[in-house]
């Protein structure tokens, strides 16, 4: 059962003195569990793998499974079908089961291994290796809700309705990975994966203000934080930043490699970003773009990683360590679209890069 808080808002998330330790963004490139798995516990916060080489395992469908109206054939949301206001009552009615009568067992529903071949090997896997963190991810709800349309051809995120439910839908999907990655560990992160937040303000969503994207946001970030795990937002390019630095956000993962400039533009939200003691940047610090990957040495993202370091503590008026001690790394996006073979480079050169300021 998962643990609720009187006062998540209260609630704070304890880390482990030797920082900063590696994660991963959640896509793998690979067909085969067992070899994705072994790449996954490679990592100090291993994450199960994603592998979108699997349609249901592609980041718009992976958490859609059950979504009432939902055809991954013809990949739309139909909300003509006889029996679709009946799906959405019974979907409104478990949600209530779970979120106010507390029913958790209800969660185990929302999470199979239909659509993701790795979860629960990986659980299997870790269960003996007793990590102190361990990492789920789920596709953010402006993603999410911009890419899915409706047999009208209308983005859900435009409709008030379908906008709640790709919301409520995602935090039960996300509350059921907790439900059993906290059976593995007592520290369980769990990312909102935002690509589509690059495009956030563009001519095409011009008419979604900030606050109705960042109440999206906020209502999941909430809701983990009622059960205990820790939020965390992974944005692959640039964004209006200050959408999350002054939410109630836990770890910020952003491509510090190539957007490093973009983020630290918005100092004074940072600031209080980080005055929240029990908050994180993840720094997106190797790239896994195979032309720069190509061009790049260990020693030069060594010396760029060092350099943004201590840019941001000079900025905001930090200790150098005290911020160390405040970061993860990570490449700087999914993998999942890399060749097999460059995936071991990523992740030696991530390595080697802890052991820089280790």
């Amino acid at each position: 059962m998962l643990p609720v808080k009187c006062n998540p808002k209260e609630a704070s998330v304890s880390y482990p003195d030797r920082m900063p330790l590696t994660t991963h963004v959640g896509s793998l490139p690979y067909t085969k569990v067992d070899k994705a798995i072994e790449v996954a516990l490679r990592f100090d916060i291993p994450a199960w793998p994603q592998l979108p080489k699997y349609k249901e395992e592609g980041m718009l469908w992976q958490f859609v499974q059950d979504l009432p109206g939902f055809d991954l054939g013809k990949e739309i949301l139909i909300t003509t079908n006889s029996d679709f206001e009946e799906k959405l009552l019974q979907f409104y009615e478990t949600y209530v089961e779970i979120m106010e009568n507390k029913n958790y067992d209800l969660l185990k529903r929302f999470w199979t291994p239909t659509y993701s071949k790795t979860f629960f090997p990986f659980l299997e896997k870790i269960k003996a290796l007793n990590p102190l963190i361990v990492k789920g991810q789920i596709t953010g709800p402006f993603t999410l809700g911009t890419a899915l349309k409706t047999q009208n051809g209308e983005n859900l995120i435009f409709s008030d309705e379908l906008r709640d439910l790709i919301v409520k839908f995602l935090i039960v999907k996300a509350l059921a990975q907790g439900y059993y990655l906290k059976e593995i560990s007592p520290k369980v992160i769990i990312f909102i994966d935002e690509p589509g937040l690059s495009g956030f303000g563009s001519s095409g969503y011009i008419t979604l203000g900030k606050e109705l994207v960042k109440a999206m946001l906020e209502e999941i970030f909430e809701a983990l934080h009622s059960f205990e795990l820790i939020s965390g937002i992974h944005i692959c390019a640039n964004t209006s930043w200050d959408l999350v630095l002054e939410s109630s956000v836990k770890i910020i993962n952003f491509d510090s490699y190539s957007f490093f400039d973009r983020l630290i533009i918005y100092r004074e939200a940072l600031e209080k970003f980080l005055d929240r003691k029990e908050t994180l940047l993840a720094w997106g610090v190797v790239p896994t773009d195979q032309e720069l990957l190509n061009s790049t040495s260990r020693e030069e993202l060594a010396m760029k990683w060092k350099k943004q370091i201590e840019v941001t503590a000079q900025i905001l008026n930090l200790d150098f360590q005290e911020l160390l001690k405040r970061s993860l790394i990570t490449p700087t996006c999914g993998m999942g679209s890399l060749a097999e073979e460059t995936v071991k480079k990523v992740v030696d050169l991530l390595n080697s890069l802890k052991l820089v300021f280790w």
